[in-house]
């Protein structure tokens, strides 16, 4: 059996399964491009933790990234959302009206819905690159979901323009700006 792409995390004696966050490839009919793109995905741990708060940290349980400048806590309202990332994302290139909007820090992606449970706004930031020469053999572009969580503050994430993603993907592949009208 091969390695996982997480870590092994154990929550209260129990095995979390994130196997739903393996990495997996999507193809995305690109006119710009004249093809299908292959669309290569993997995840960050960001999808199922949340910043770490010594204070409000459940005893007993690992800290993630204890080592970084950044720890995480495990968080099963985002656990239980990333079951679905893997559908949202390939779902992106259904239609070509989908829209995704740049994020003030004009590098990344948000993608979002609103969910039932916990009600509102459902925020799924990610990244999109050319594949390095070394990889384009089996992949043309690499996504990484670098986050996703449920809103739970009345003001959302500093979005700027939008753009659908089926041309995102087309311009990044052929080398063209991204930038949305400010």
């Amino acid at each position: 059996m091969a390695d996982s792409y997480f870590p092994p995390l154990v929550i209260a004696g129990q095995a979390v399964d994130l196997s739903h966050l393996e990495p997996f490839t999507f193809e995305v009919e690109s006119q710009l491009a004249k093809k299908k793109l292959r669309v290569h995905v993997t995840f960050s741990n960001h999808c199922f933790t949340k910043g770490y708060e010594a204070a409000t940290h459940p005893e007993g349980e690992p800290i993630i990234d204890a080592g970084s400048a950044r720890p995480r806590t495990f968080c099963p309202i985002r656990h239980r959302l990333s079951r679905d990332l893997p559908a949202l994302i390939s779902g992106l290139a259904e239609s070509p009206r989908t829209r995704v909007w740049e994020t003030a820090a004009e590098r990344n992606w948000c993608y979002s819905i609103t969910i039932d449970d916990p009600s509102g706004p459902y925020h799924v930031f990610f990244e999109v690159r050319r594949a390095g020469k070394e990889r384009r053999q089996w992949q043309d572009l690499q996504l990484v979901v670098e986050s996703a969580y449920h809103q739970d503050v009345a003001e959302g994430p500093n979005l700027k323009g939008g753009m659908a993603f089926v041309l995102l993907c087309g311009k990044i592949y052929m080398g063209q700006p991204t930038a949305t009208k400010r």
